[in-house]
């Protein structure tokens, strides 16, 4: 099929075909790409593929989060007593596992392009499963830092790299829901990862473990489990529903339906033809040069550099309020139970609108109020009513990344451009963590003012940003007609706004 030219795909747009792709057959590169589809039948397609890919997806997104996030609740245990070390060399071990992310995660990329999506993510869950497991068995400092950096040098790539293979089974019209569809295995696991840990630390002092150990124990199997579901499940690539489980037996897709869902997106973005691209240094030029993408990068950055600061230790501050240790991790959850309904509100309204710069700025600005309320709250204050701030607190969480993700992939022309865009900002979610990781120190416990005199700071920094990057485009809008990448099947979203996602 001919994709080289967009004029010509333009006015092939509605010729009509009988045509069927087997899913073992090659894409036909030589005739013109036709819609031989009803609406129905697209939106059913487009069902199923949601039925299948999202839950697999976003499991291993709960993985991830899983293994990334039960320090905060291990806090609360007594792990810093058993390796003798100090709220201060917990950070440490934070700013490692952010910093082997930020290390490997344009590496990890280009050997995904390489070697395919199921493969290379497939080896990942697995591998940081494993040292997550045996985390359960580190005795001092160094054994603690050791595996936390072996973590994020793991768990490197993992999120632009799920970000990417779930985008090309969608057009870009389409990406933001799914998008936030997939952050929410992230959030699920953050809020039931505190639950977990309310029933796992009970079982301190079992078989000679102590709470954290089992914590890290059963987290770490759990991967493994999901590990093993998603090599099984997931479908290798656009089209070819022949996962692994199936042994070539039957197929999640019928011919008719892989012919649709290949074609319908190669229509809305025709440089998807090509598969698995190669990324040159050429590229990574081009993208570093442009401004835009910079303050992208740092629209992520700033808040997320405030919510991991908060996120780490809101199970400890809740327990310094008076609380016992399991009912400190239980409400820790709640906040993030309401994070998830904040951003598939927020997510609803960008694809109902077109728009994702105001409702990223709406989500700043809850974050700017609710933690100088938090930060201003009477030390008389009861623990309820304290409590109370932190779950608002919290309700922002990572709302501004999640919409500042799909926000600059719908602004990339190339598929090259926009997996590196996709990285460098997943990148600078984990920088931030580097930053977070120092901003509640020991010393200033229990009322942390400086932690949250610093959080406002950074929220403030954010919401500037934004505003700023959403009058950019509203002024000047990216022209996405360059390079063929001009979407057919999605011509009214586009003409109704650039700004997608």
């Amino acid at each position: 099929m001919d994709i080289t030219s967009p004029s010509q795909v333009q006015g092939n747009y509605l010729e009509k075909s009988n045509t069927a792709l087997s899913v073992a057959q090659p894409i036909d590169l030589d005739g013109p790409i036709v819609q031989d589809w009803t609406d129905e039948e697209e939106r059913r397609v487009k069902r199923k593929v949601d039925l299948i890919l999202i839950p697999v997806l976003g499991l291993a997104f709960f993985a991830l989060q899983l293994d990334r996030g039960n320090l905060s609740s291990a806090l609360t245990s007594t792990l810093t007593k058993d390796l003798g070390i100090t709220t201060n060399q917990v950070n440490v071990g934070s700013q490692l596992l952010s910093a082997g992310i930020v290390l490997l995660e344009i590496p990890s990329n280009i050997i995904l392009q390489k070697v395919g999506p199921r493969p290379w993510l497939s080896v990942q869950i697995l591998a940081w499963g494993l040292v997550a497991t045996f985390q359960a068995f580190i005795t001092n400092y160094a054994s603690y830092l050791a595996t936390r950096l072996l973590l994020g040098l793991l768990e490197a790539g993992f999120i632009p790299g799920a970000l990417y293979y779930l985008s090309s089974w969608y057009k870009r019209g389409e990406t933001s829901l799914r998008v936030t569809l997939f952050f929410f295995g992230q959030m699920f696991a953050n809020a039931t990862s505190q639950l977990i840990a309310a029933g796992l630390l009970t079982l301190d002092g079992r078989h000679g473990l102590s709470g954290w150990q089992w914590l890290f124990l059963i987290d770490g199997l759990i991967t493994i489990s999901i590990a093993f579901a998603f090599i099984l499940f997931v479908p290798p690539s656009v089209g070819d529903g022949n996962a692994l489980f199936t042994f070539g037996r039957f197929s999640y897709f019928t011919e008719r339906e892989s012919h649709i869902m290949t074609n319908r997106v190669l229509l809305d973005d025709p440089q998807k033809a090509r598969g698995k691209i190669h990324i040159s240094g050429q590229d990574l030029l081009s993208v570093f040069k442009q401004p835009r993408v910079w303050v992208h990068v740092f629209i992520t950055m700033l808040p997320m550099a405030a919510v991991q600061g908060l996120g780490t230790y809101t199970p400890s501050i809740i327990k310094s309020l008076g609380f016992g240790t399991v009912k400190a991790n239980a409400l820790s959850s709640v906040g993030i139970y309401c994070a998830i309904v904040f951003v598939a509100v927020l997510s609803y309204f960008c694809d109902l609108t077109g728009q994702r710069g105001p409702f990223a700025l709406i989500s700043s600005t809850w974050a700017v109020i609710t933690y100088s309320c938090l930060r201003t709250a009477p030390i008389t204050s009861g623990k309820w009513h304290r409590y109370g701030l932190i779950t608002l607190a919290n309700v922002s969480y990572a709302s501004v990344h999640v919409i500042n993700l799909g926000w600059i992939s719908v602004n990339c022309i190339t598929p090259q451009e926009r997996s590196i865009c996709m990285a460098l900002v997943v990148m600078a979610a984990n920088a931030a963590g580097i930053a977070g990781s120092q901003i509640f120190r020991t010393e200033d416990a229990p009322k942390y003012i400086r932690g949250l005199t610093t959080i406002i700071g950074l929220a403030a920094g954010g919401w500037v940003l934004i505003a700023s990057q959403t009058v950019g485009y509203w002024i000047k809008p990216r022209n996405l007609d360059n390079s063929g990448a001009k979407s057919v099947g999605s011509e009214r979203e586009e003409e109704r706004d650039v700004e997608k996602l």
